[in-house]
């Protein structure tokens, strides 16, 4: 059985994608093969409850630019959502990953038998095929996000702690959303505009 990449073949990017094959239209269907996503889900916990009734709302931010695997998304949704479904209960807590796994990846697999520069071109042409799907996020962008009270934050950012190390890219704990400033203060954390990727300094937190 073929051992997959080094993921570091795949995680920095600087360019538009070449997710298509070589046609005038540029439709899905011309990018043949890959596997299919492995993450199926993105929510967990009680998705119907509002981000507004939970006391504090933590995020995951990447904080450079990188592409993720559907692999990695899987192991962060199972490494957050299994602890906080055991020790809190499925009621007591709101989870999701944010980023979609769209982007295919190729590898221009090449061959190791005896006689093999006899029947391969090497890097000529060397556009690959596909071999699965990632997500590309930039710098700032939140991986996934938790909504749950002030006491469960200790095993909600130890979570988030751990699936950081699914990521290629250095990664911090910040809070997106609080329904009170004494929730805010009482965090440690700091506040974070996910639409401006940006960190809210103190001076601008109303915090009476």
């Amino acid at each position: 059985m073929a051992h997959r990449r080094p993921w570091r073949c795949y995680s920095s990017w600087s360019r538009r994608p070449f997710q298509y094959k070589r046609s005038s239209n540029r439709r899905r269907e011309f990018a043949r093969g890959g596997a299919q996503s492995k993450i199926q889900r993105y929510w967990g916990g009680a998705k119907l409850v509002p981000w507004e009734d939970f006391e504090l709302v933590a995020g995951l931010k990447c904080d450079n630019q990188s592409q993720i695997s559907a692999n990695a998304l899987e192991a962060i949704r199972i490494t957050v959502n299994s602890a906080l479904q055991k020790y809190l209960g499925r009621s007591n807590y709101r989870f999701r990953v944010r980023p979609k796994p769209f982007q295919k990846y190729r590898e221009n697999r090449m061959l190791a038998f005896a006689g093999a520069d006899r029947v391969q071109s090497g890097m000529r042409n060397s556009f690959g095929r596909s071999t699965g799907v990632c997500a590309r996020v930039r710098a700032g962008s939140i991986i996934c996000e938790v909504g749950t009270s002030l006491k469960n934050l200790p095993l909600v950012r130890d979570r988030l702690r751990v699936a950081s190390m699914k990521i290629s890219s250095p990664c911090s704990i910040v809070i997106l959303q609080y329904k009170s400033p004494e929730f805010f203060k009482k965090s440690g954390l700091p506040l974070y505009d996910a639409k401006k990727r940006k960190e809210v300094p103190l001076y601008e937190v109303a915090l009476t």
